[in-house]
């Protein structure tokens, strides 16, 4: 969107030029100035930001037994909901099917008797989508568990749940994202025995390093070095940069390609 002047600037008047920030009148922006502004992306507001900052309340958290008998803690996609609406405020957030919801079937094989076993199963990707945020896509799964067309309902049902959930995991611990990955046992379950513990290697260091730099390719194209980037970050997410994840940092890096992009295409204009 042009201003009034239809020069093709966007409103708050920063314009990169050859990689460094400019005013309209073709002078360098004061530095606070810039750190003033939201960098590389549009900013949640300081009582989203808190609110985000705070834990999952542990009364919200229900169990269920899985694999090998582990007890697995979850939230469950009506409770998701209402955080949501409690964090973002109703109508401050909403969520979308990405694409259709498939069907998907699934072989398996009895490895003792050969036995070929087919369950079917929907996938649904959604997307959660927050003012001042980038979007969270991710990919809900469900199977079905009878079928007829009321199994068939649920199980669609269910993944778009999933979807849901999966994607406002992304904004942290209030959605429950440190419940996933390697949990700690339930009060009064025994500790499983391990042996001695091995060094592993990073297997998402590499990943991290690539985004962080790509993120910061994206940030000078804007004209903003790295202890802004890390300041916008740190506003953005409430953490540092050194201290996100590779599925942290990936919609930060799509929405900073997004908003450079609008920038290039308002200078064109």
């Amino acid at each position: 969107m042009t201003n009034g002047n239809n020069n093709g600037h966007h409103g708050n008047g920063l314009v990169p030029v050859n990689g460094v920030a400019k005013n309209g009148n073709g002078a360098h922006n004061d530095p606070a100035i810039i750190e003033g502004s939201e960098l590389l992306w549009d900013g949640l507001s300081p009582t989203v930001t808190q609110a985000l900052s705070q834990p999952i309340d542990p009364a919200l958290v229900s169990q269920r037994r899985g694999r090998a008998g582990r007890t697995f803690s979850y939230i469950e996609g009506h409770t998701a909901i209402s955080e949501a609406n409690r964090v973002f405020g109703f109508g401050g957030w909403g969520f979308e099917l990405v694409e259709n919801v498939s069907l998907r079937r699934i072989e398996t094989v009895d490895t003792q008797t050969g036995e070929v076993k087919v369950t079917n199963a929907y996938t649904a990707p959604v997307r959660v989508t927050v003012p001042g945020a980038p979007p969270r896509t991710d990919i809900g799964f469900h199977a079905v568990t009878e079928e007829t067309a009321d199994g068939h309902e649920t199980a669609i049902k269910g993944a778009v749940t999933d979807g849901l959930k999966r994607a406002l995991r992304s904004f942290g611990d209030r959605f429950g994202n440190g419940l996933y990955g390697d949990q700690a046992p339930v009060s009064g379950a025994p500790s499983p025995q391990r042996g001695p513990v091995q060094a592993q290697p990073n297997r998402n260091g590499s990943k991290v390093q690539t985004l962080r730099k790509r993120l910061m390719e994206l940030a000078g194209k804007q004209g903003f070095d790295e202890a802004q980037v890390r300041a916008a970050v740190q506003r953005q997410t409430g953490r540092d940069l050194d201290d996100l994840t590779p599925d942290e940092l990936g919609p930060l890096v799509e929405a900073a390609a997004d908003k450079l992009r609008e920038r290039q295409q308002a200078q064109a204009a």
